[in-house]
C-alpha cells in the first residue's frame, strides 16, 4: 500500500495493489490507521490495483469504517472492478460505504480518473 496526498486539501490517497488476505491484515490494518492519522478530512482508499478481495479486505472496510479515528472524515473507496464490488455487494458494504468507479459506473465529475475535457 502506497499513501500519497491526494489532489483536495487534506486529503490522504491510499493505493492498495495486490491480495487482500489474512496473511497481509495486520499490515493492512496498521497502514489504514496511518492513513487515517494522516488525512485531515478524507481519505481515499484506492482499491483498483486489487487481484484478490477476501474476507480480510470486507474486515479491513468494516474495522476502518467503524474506527474512532474515522470519526469526522470521509472515507471513499475506489473499487473498478468485480473482484473487489462483488464481495461488498454480498455484505452490504456497498450500500454503507462511499464506494466509486464501480463497473458500468458514469465517471463523477472530479474523479482524478475522469478525463478532462479541453
Amino acid at each position: 500500500m502506497t499513501l500519497v496526498d491526494g489532489p483536495e486539501e487534506g486529503q490522504v490517497v491510499a493505493q492498495v495493489r495486490g491480495e487482500l488476505d489474512a496473511a497481509g491484515n495486520p499490515l493492512l490494518q496498521q497502514t489504514l490507521l496511518k492513513a487515517l492519522r494522516r488525512a485531515g478530512r478524507l481519505l481515499t482508499l484506492d482499491l483498483s490495483g486489487v487481484t484478490f478481495f477476501g474476507s480480510a479486505g470486507v474486515t479491513a472496510l468494516v474495522w476502518l469504517s467503524q474506527h474512532p479515528e474515522a470519526e469526522g472524515k470521509h472515507v471513499k473507496v475506489v473499487a473498478t472492478s468485480r473482484i473487489v464490488t462483488g464481495p461488498l455487494e454480498l455484505t452490504g458494504l456497498l450500500d454503507r460505504l462511499d464506494v466509486q468507479g464501480m463497473p458500468g459506473e458514469p465517471p463523477r465529475p472530479g474523479d482524478p480518473r475522469t478525463p478532462s475535457a479541453g
